[in-house]
Formats: C-alpha cells, structure tokens, sequence
C-alpha cells in the first residue's frame, strides 16, 4: 500500500509484483487507511503491518503462524524487534513484555510494531488502527487490546521478530509533539467513558501528566526550552510526585545545550 512514493519504491512493488495479491500507489489518507485498506483486502487469519524500512526476521511469520495454530484460545502475537540504523547495525533489541492497560497508559513499554501480530478476530470486533491518528495508532490499538482481552490470550516471544529502521528521517523522530497532542485526544475519549476500568480510572492524571513530561523531553530536543519548562510544568501540577525528577530535568533545560 504506497502512498505515491517518488523514491524507487514502485519499481520494487513490480519486481515483485507476481508474488503480491494487490498494490497500488497514489496519495492516500495517511498510514493508519493504508493499514486498513490493505487489511479489508487480505484474505489470511494472522494480520499484521510491516513498514516500508522495516524488515521481519528468518522465521518470523512461521513463529507467529504455529504459535496461532497450536493454541486456539491466543489472539495475539508479541516479539522482540531490533532497533537498526540504516545500514542495518543494532543499536538494542527491545524484548517484548507483558503488559497490562496501566502500564501502556504510562508509556513502561510499548510493544514493537513489526513484531506484533493479531487474529483477524481482533480486527472485527476491534476496527483496525484510528484512521485520525498518524503517529500513535499502534499504541492507541494495543490499548483497546488491553483493556478487551486477558493476558492469557496474549502470547509473548522471547526472540527477535523483526527489525525497525531508525533513521533522521522517520516519522517516530520527527513527530516533535504532534504524537502526545494524539495520546492526550486519545485520553480524553478514553477517560470519557462511563464505565472505565477502575485501575484506570485511577491514574488518569498520571496519564496525562506522562504526556507533558514526554512533550518536554522533545520540545528540549527542538531546543524549545521555554516551552519545554512549561511542558514540564504541567506535568508537576498534575502529578506532584514527579517534582523530583523535573528538577533534574528543568537543570538540563536551563544549563545545558539541547541537541
């Protein structure tokens, strides 16, 4: 699914093109309707996406595929991935964990995207990624996941599945604080629903304070310094038990050169 990229994207979708059921490239809505495209298209059990810079390992799709056909009762699929540069070299593999709904509103740890894989099940009842979220579908996915299904039916690999591009250029390192502007809309649809888990319920302004601690952290980035300490701010006041560690933070916005 190409969004009519001008590199040399569309001559390698021909060279393969004998082994591809569909593809098209021209503009389209971004990539959470690509995903959704491509999946009210696909025909298979196991769904999953894998990013244009991003490469599954020898054995991946047959690991989660077994893993599917030998327990029933499991809807989805979490691996490890690599973190790579562009000519391939692991900077650190990020091992996949289990998590619950609280820890994911918190950011502890996310799962790896190309290493994730789910029931077509999941997707029907579920939807597919939020079609007005660019920069955090994935995670907004894996909470609903969560916060429907039991641990129990999530499978967690201890192996490598797949490897993700990190380069200047890719969206999750040029997305400033347009992704957290995304988490807090999603936590305001979240935190408006009535009859809201009570763990979660609970850390809804640690949730959101989480937020404008990681927005600080880019606007520092950007070299926004004030807006940073202001970011920053905002977290304080909403989760006061922070305040130890947005010192040290607000010492390297004011005395230290941001990068």
């Amino acid at each position: 699914m190409d969004a009519g990229s001008t590199d040399r994207s569309v001559p390698i979708i021909k060279k393969y093109s004998d082994r591809l059921t569909f593809w098209r490239s021209h503009a389209d809505g971004g990539q959470s309707e690509a995903i959704c495209d491509g999946w009210k298209r696909s025909t298979g059990e196991v769904l999953g996406w894998l990013n244009s810079d991003d490469y599954y390992y020898p054995d991946a799709l047959r690991t989660a595929g077994t893993i599917f056909a030998e327990h029933p009762e499991i809807l989805v699929v979490w691996g490890g991935i690599a973190l790579v540069d562009e000519r391939g070299n692991i900077s650190r593999t990020k091992p996949a964990k289990t998590l619950s709904a609280v820890d994911l509103l918190l950011f502890k740890d996310v799962p790896g995207q190309p290493g994730a894989f789910i029931r077509r099940s999941v997707y029907e009842e579920l939807g597919g990624p939020r079609l007005d979220l660019h920069y955090v579908m994935d995670w907004e996915m894996w909470l609903r996941i969560l916060l429907r299904y039991s641990e129990s039916s999530i499978a967690i690999v201890d192996r490598t599945l797949a490897g993700a591009t990190q380069w200047s250029g890719a969206k999750t390192l040029t997305a400033a604080t347009r992704d957290n502007e995304e988490v807090r809309r999603v936590l305001q649809d979240l935190f408006a629903k009535p009859n809201l888990n009570a763990d979660v319920r609970a850390i809804e302004k640690r949730a959101y304070a989480r937020t404008w601690w990681r927005q600080s952290k880019a606007e520092l980035q950007l070299g926004r310094r004030w807006r940073s300490f202001r970011s920053l701010a905002r977290s304080v006041q909403l989760a006061p038990a922070n305040a130890g560690k947005a010192f040290q933070q607000s010492g390297r916005i004011f005395f230290q050169r941001s990068s």
